[in-house]
């Protein structure tokens, strides 16, 4: 019989340190902009309007302008879709196609301002800035670099802002408080020596603890007259250090020889240590109301991605199969327009629209994350009356067709998405 040298069609260890770095740039690559209905209509142009509870994520300065005691809470609703078609020159990926399975995803936010005095207000947010899910229908070929990628994050931001008496000027600060979870999974292959067919024999899945770190948030709002206002408000960059535990699973083939072959390669579970940098952002807007019963915004937001250079991942029985992988990230803008029209005293109407430049090279692109440039267009409600305010606005998110051009190290060929986003805030004012 010949020497079964290998039981993948990558390295066992190779597998399981790409996994560890992927799951985080997966995350990064999806960030979670759409904090609050009526800032999410607007296309999430609102830094220089942040005129509900949700500027403790927009833009924390403009809670010294909200001088009632507010509670605003909701969600958005995403749902994905991605079609995978593999790259006609590729002989693995020559033939194949897939598709997500269908999720809804729904990223909570809540928000609570309390103002003190003439000029201090006073603020605590609780909102998804990162997340995702890349979930892919079996049987899927790109199964072998990623099945299920489930990354969560919950920040808690206490605020605090002060507006000058004449309310021409306002700064506003936030401490955040970042948690992290990540599931990834993956099936591993290999080639049957018996058989010639290429085929799945284990399953790795890396779990990863609740881990944490902060960071802050500050903002400006400057309001020159009735008619202009200027906004520019700054997240922080942060690291969190991710522990988890990776754990192998064999797949039997139905070979008693391959699965003896099998499970005396396997690895033993072991424990996973990574760091991942999350990064900044930066925004700064300018809105009018020069235009009768219209308030119209425009913004550009500056994310530094280029923090995700590389990804040192250790493992805890082999520290000699450490792996300290480039992923050489770009930074990159965003574009945001949005209009909010008075109807009646009761009424709002919103339009909005984004642009939006992904940062991820294209020899990156993979099943795990397969990003890409987007255009969204936006449209939303809102209804104020006494104490209530309700806020609802739909999104349609457009990719970009991303394909790898051939190179991509692993998997190869051309993805196809788009997404649906319905947002959803109810509050009280006291």
């Amino acid at each position: 019989m010949r020497r079964f040298r290998s039981v993948t069609r990558f390295p066992v260890w190779t597998l399981l340190a790409s996994l560890a770095i992927a799951g985080s740039a997966f995350g990064s690559g999806f960030s979670i902009f759409e904090q609050g209905a009526k800032a999410t209509a607007m296309g999430g142009a609102f830094v220089a309007t942040a005129d509900d509870p949700s500027a403790i994520f927009y833009n924390p300065a403009g809670m010294a302008q909200q001088r009632q005691l507010t509670i605003l809470a909701g969600g958005t609703a995403i749902n994905f879709s991605n079609e995978f078609k593999g790259d006609p020159n590729d002989a693995f990926t020559a033939g194949t196609s897939g598709q997500y399975a269908r999720h809804t995803f729904v990223p909570p936010n809540g928000y609570v301002v309390i103002p003190w005095g003439q000029n201090l207000t006073f603020g605590v947010g609780a909102f998804t800035a990162y997340g995702l899910r890349t979930d892919w229908e079996d049987p899927f070929p790109g199964r072998f670099v990623s099945r299920d990628a489930n990354l969560k994050t919950l920040s808690v931001e206490p605020a605090v802002a002060w507006q000058s008496t004449s309310g021409m000027f306002a700064i506003g600060v936030g401490a955040e408080y970042r948690r992290a979870h990540v599931i990834l999974q993956r099936n591993n292959g290999s080639l049957n020596p018996f058989t010639g067919r290429f085929v799945d024999v284990a399953n790795v899945y890396l779990n990863s603890d609740w881990n944490s770190a902060w960071g802050y948030n500050v903002g400006v709002l400057i309001k020159p007259n009735d008619t202009w206002r200027i906004g520019a408000a700054y997240r922080s960059d942060m690291d969190i250090d991710f522990t988890g535990d990776a754990d192998f699973t064999q797949i039997p083939t139905g070979n008693a020889q391959l699965d003896a072959i099998v499970a005396s390669q396997l690895p033993p579970d072991q424990g996973i240590h990574a760091k991942f940098a999350f990064p900044a952002t930066i925004q700064a807007g300018v809105a009018t109301t020069a235009i009768p019963n219209w308030d119209i915004e425009l913004d550009v937001t500056h994310t530094t991605w280029s923090r995700f250079e590389t990804l040192l991942v250790q493992f805890d029985q082999n520290p000699e199969r450490n792996l300290n992988r480039p992923q050489n990230w770009k930074n990159t803008f965003s574009y945001r327009i949005g209009g909010n029209r008075r109807v009646t005293p009761d009424w709002d109407v919103r339009l909005g629209a984004v642009y939006d430049k992904n940062p991820q090279p294209t020899e990156a692109v993979s099943p795990l994350l397969p990003d890409a440039d987007r255009t969204g267009v936006m449209f939303g409600i809102g209804y104020h009356k006494g104490p209530w305010i309700f806020d609802a606005s739909d999104m349609i998110l457009h990719f970009k067709d991303r394909s790898t051009n051939g190179q991509s190290p692993e998997f190869n060929g051309t993805y196809k998405t788009s997404a649906n986003l319905i947002s959803l805030n109810v509050g009280l004012r006291f």
